[in-house]
């Protein structure tokens, strides 16, 4: 509204918006995923799904480490704000290539020119990705964004959901949601859960349990009614408010995106080697299911035919129950034991030895690691075995040799022309002990790289030789 000044003086805090900036951004802060990254033998990373959410350390401290179930807010009542949906393919950079409505429109990336174009939805490329044709690699995606106001207030975060029946869950919770708050569901508590839900692999007869994401309000019908009418507010929230969820754009979807570049030929070539690689490592655990299937199938079998298939009594089954428990403790406390001898006084410190050691080839929460080494004998084998020849522990070296150690070696690559300890980690992290193996894996600090040699002989003896060599070439140079 256009007011006079009547007294002629400057109007102070008179114009306080203006009409392109009224909509609040809620942008997003956080990520919940549903899987991890592991690699297989032939060392080919893969998403594997777990049956929890995967959480940043904020919501892991309200929650714990592995939640089945947080408690979530929308802070709007548009399932299309909140939970956009859409068919969706990447490129083996990780980037956005096509994204659909799946009912005759999308958006597609032109490799050659770098602009977008608009075709139909779906097409040929709906489905598992064939690297003979090269066609196929779309699928369903849904991004649910919400609030955890008991994590933070002013953080939103996001969870991608793939999947037909995960999203026809979240779909079908909104519906419900709508029909029974007359669609006044935005700052009502919901359930959001990972529930096993046995599903058919595609082109087989098996069924193979998922763990899909549900939806449910979590407030009884006097909190809804109390939210409606206005009665209480969550945290001062103003209902003329307009919030607006950002959207997810081309460089958004799937975690960790980077700039769009066509394929060269020879990124071309590595992309279809790793997918060969990873179709036959597929192969191989599919075969490996398939036996031992049939081999506990024979097992029960003949366990039917010895009589041991019979119900067991409430005391028989706790007898069982108590002397497994007692077994996987005993070989837990022999691993400690050994661990204690090597210096390594915790279990998330024996699980990075074992990740080290090669042992492992992800980062395991302590409760799966636990598991990993009461069930698989070889791998609690190898990492006996690694303890036993574990160099000498921590606590043996005392801190006088320690700090000699270091002394000797940095004078030594100051020879070489390695002027601080920053630029002989930088030559640790580019120096090979064998084909796949570096002095130092990347990320490190010099702390920890100065911890890794005064208890490595081997990489603190690999680290000199090249220091002495290149300290000898200067000299004859």
């Amino acid at each position: 509204m256009n007011k006079n000044n009547e007294n002629g003086k400057f109007d102070k805090g008179r114009y306080t918006t203006i009409p392109e900036t009224r909509n609040i951004k809620l942008p997003i802060g956080g990520k919940i995923r549903l899987g991890i990254k592991v690699k297989n033998e032939q060392g080919v990373e893969y998403p594997v799904e777990t049956d929890h959410f995967v959480c940043p350390k904020e919501v892991r401290d309200v929650f714990g480490e592995e939640p089945t179930e947080l408690t979530v807010f929308f802070p709007s009542a548009h399932r299309e704000e909140v939970f956009p949906q859409n068919y969706e393919k990447y490129g083996s950079n990780e980037a956005l290539l096509c994204q659909g409505d799946g009912e005759g429109s999308a958006q597609r990336l032109n490799l050659k020119n770098g602009k977008w174009i608009n075709v139909k939805c779906p097409c040929e490329h709906y489905g598992k990705y064939d690297k003979k044709t090269k066609i196929g690699g779309c699928v369903k995606a849904g991004y649910l964004k919400f609030m955890i106001p008991s994590v933070s207030i002013g953080t939103f975060y996001q969870c991608r959901v793939g999947g037909t029946v995960s999203i026809e869950e979240c779909n079908s919770a909104f519906e419900l949601a709508e029909k029974t708050t007359g669609g006044h569901w935005a700052m009502i508590p919901f359930r959001m859960k990972r529930v096993a839900k046995k599903l058919k692999i595609p082109g087989t007869a098996n069924m193979k349990n998922h763990w899909v994401v549900t939806l449910e309000i979590a407030a009884s019908t006097e909190e809804i009614r109390r939210v409606i009418s206005g009665e209480i507010l969550y945290l001062g929230q103003k209902k003329d408010k307009k919030y607006e969820l950002e959207t997810t754009g081309p460089a958004e979807g799937r975690e960790d995106e980077v700039v769009i570049e066509p394929e060269t030929e020879e990124e071309i070539r590595a992309r279809e080697e790793k997918e060969a690689e990873q179709e036959k490592a597929e192969g191989q655990d599919l075969k490996k299911d398939i036996e031992e299937s049939r081999a506990r199938e024979a097992q029960l079998k003949k366990d039917r035919e010895e009589g041991k298939g019979k119900l067991k009594s409430y005391q028989e089954s706790k007898t069982i129950y108590k002397k497994r428990v007692e077994e996987e403790n005993k070989i837990l406390q022999g691993i400690s034991e050994k661990a204690q001898k090597a210096g390594i006084d915790s279990f998330e410190k024996l699980v990075d030895f074992a990740l080290n050691q090669g042992i492992i080839k992800t980062k395991l929460t302590e409760h799966l690691a636990r598991r990993v080494l009461i069930t698989n004998e070889d791998v609690r084998e190898r990492l006996l075995k690694a303890l036993e020849e574990f160099p000498t522990s921590k606590k043996e070296i005392p801190e006088e040799d320690k700090e000699k150690i270091l002394i000797d070696l940095s004078n030594i690559a100051q020879k070489a022309g390695f002027k601080n300890w920053k630029e002989i980690v930088g030559e640790g992290c580019r120096t090979r002990i064998s084909d796949e193996e570096y002095i130092f894996d990347i990320p490190i600090t010099v702390e920890e790289a100065k911890e890794i040699l005064v208890n490595d002989p081997e990489k603190l003896k690999k680290v000199k030789e090249i220091f002495s060599a290149i300290a000898e070439a200067i000299d004859l140079g």
